[in-house]
């Protein structure tokens, strides 16, 4: 058997003739691996052949397995021939489409531990794998972190098949591609790059591809892993991709010219280029009456700003700019405060961090106990702390607000970059007053235009809104009728940016 060094330095054995010899290998290559389900048979009648079966318990479906393989290979192969047994058997003896050869060693480990099925044949220095999968998923499971009103109720699974069905019922088009590689040397993670051929830029699709292949790691376990090793703005708290558990939206996306990505055991796909525009829009703004898309569409807006810059602006006119309140403000909020000992800033930032941590141990608690933790936790410190003149009550109704306004935004990933840039406005407002938070306020926007998502101005369509006949513009604060929206966005081919036009024959 000859042996092969790869670049991982992980040896590859070439597929031997003799099937005791490759069956050796198995076993030392399977030492205590009790899930390894090992059978060898003999077919045939007059001319008779040993083959091999080896697959992974409990990762097959044993019934398909039965029907597809094993009783078709007694039922059909009492002729089989002195010669050419290998094509026989794959021919006649497997009632299935789904097969294909397997020439190493290496190879056929991969297929085996990926949940299909290997048949060696003795005599022959190939396999076949039949693929009759049936691991244990949740099925299509509810969307819980994406809800919407109207749509689709479908979320993405951990399951990699399924999440690919989920995309290819939506889109029947054969121009829908969907490229599939491994990542992780040992974990062997599938991954899809799915795209529109004709509408997706290619150079996006390449770059992607590209980055993919970059870095040689051990293992991928989540789309988060796959985010974090190709993204290039690391030291930016704003996400590079938008992340969905949502088919339709991310159908929708590769529709527009984007590129999702699917990463095997994660229920998340990637969405590729983003805009913070993207951010701001659900799934269910193309399924609803424009006057509605656009009212809830000003309400995240604000309430983004809102996340970010309340508790800095508090800080800033209670301690430097009390002239910008009126005397029946300035008054109030002096009485609100009268006996408490900490400082403002001191206030702020106990409760932030205070909520912070219920909000931390309700995600980390069961559903019920996180929900009751979250409710009962809140009311019980915030009362406490404001009769034990701990803090003001303003405080607690400015930390309140905040809280409820971060959650407006429909993208969970990026609503929390909102609360790494709070605290950098609270440090600023809390020594330089409103100038300060003016200063913040513009820091952010200066280094949110300077990020680009594989090419694309994160700022896009505000940046340059002329680009595109000025078309963009007419989906983002806005979202005008959905008659009016005839081109795709600029993440599209130039010549493909029509994706709407009136039927003259109607």
């Amino acid at each position: 058997m000859s042996l092969l060094h790869d670049d991982q330095n992980r040896i590859t054995a070439v597929l031997s003739k003799s099937l005791s010899e490759n069956i050796d290998t198995i076993n030392a290559l399977f030492t205590d691996c009790a899930d390894i389900v090992k059978r060898k048979i003999t077919v045939g009648e007059v001319n008779k052949v040993d083959i091999y079966f080896l697959y992974v318990d409990n990762m097959i479906n044993k019934d398909l397995l039965e029907e597809v393989t094993i009783h078709q290979l007694f039922a059909s192969l009492k002729d089989m021939p002195v010669e050419d047994q290998f094509e026989y058997i794959k021919e006649k003896g497997l009632r299935t489409v789904d097969l294909s050869e397997v020439i190493t060693m290496n190879e056929l480990i991969i297929n085996v531990l990926s949940g299909d099925t290997v048949i060696l044949v003795d005599g022959s220095d190939k396999a076949i794998k039949v693929s009759v999968r049936g691991m244990p998923n949740r099925g299509v499971p509810t969307s819980e972190n994406e809800v919407a009103i109207r749509g689709s109720k479908e979320s993405f699974s951990e399951a990699f098949y399924i999440n690919r069905v989920l995309l290819r019922r939506r889109i029947k088009d054969t121009n829908f591609k969907i490229k599939q590689l491994k990542v992780g040397i040992r974990t062997h993670t599938e991954v899809a790059i799915c795209y529109l051929e004709d509408v997706a830029k290619p150079e996006i699709v390449a770059d992607i591809e590209k980055r993919l292949r970059e870095y040689v790691i051990d293992g991928i376990f989540d789309s988060g892993m796959l985010e974090q090793l190709t993204e290039r703005n690391v030291y930016s708290p704003f996400p590079e991709f938008q992340t969905t558990e949502r088919p339709d939206k991310a159908a929708s996306a590769i529709l527009e010219g984007r590129v999702a990505i699917l990463v095997d055991n994660s229920p998340l796909a990637l969405l590729l280029p983003t805009t913070l525009n993207s951010f701001f829009q659900a799934s269910d703004d193309s399924y609803s009456r424009w006057e509605l898309a656009t009212f809830t569409r000003i309400l995240r807006y604000f309430g983004a700003f809102l996340s970010i810059a309340l508790p800095g602006l508090y800080i800033a006119v209670i301690n430097y700019n009390a002239e910008v309140l009126t005397s029946a403000m300035a008054l109030s909020f002096a009485a609100a405060r009268d006996g408490v000992p900490f400082s403002v800033l001191f206030e702020v930032i106990m409760m932030e961090v205070a909520f912070q941590m219920l909000l931390e141990a309700g995600i980390r608690l069961p559903g019920p106990m996180g929900s009751t933790l979250g409710i009962v936790g809140g009311l019980i410190i915030g009362d406490a702390a404001v009769n034990a003149n701990l803090v003001s009550p303003i405080v607690v109704i400015v930390i309140a607000l905040t809280a409820i306004s971060a959650f407006t935004v429909p993208n969970e990933p990026f609503a929390s970059a909102f609360r790494i840039v709070r605290y950098l406005i609270i440090a600023l407002s809390a020594f330089l007053g409103l100038y300060g938070f003016i200063l913040g306020i513009m820091i952010l926007l200066i280094h949110l235009g300077g990020l680009k998502s594989f090419g694309m101005p994160y700022m896009m369509p505000f940046a340059a809104s002329g680009i595109n006949e000025g078309t963009d513009t007419k989906d983002a604060i806005v979202r005008f009728p959905l008659r009016a929206l005839k081109r795709r966005p600029i993440f599209s081919k130039k010549t493909e940016r029509t994706r709407l036009v009136r039927n003259k024959d109607n």
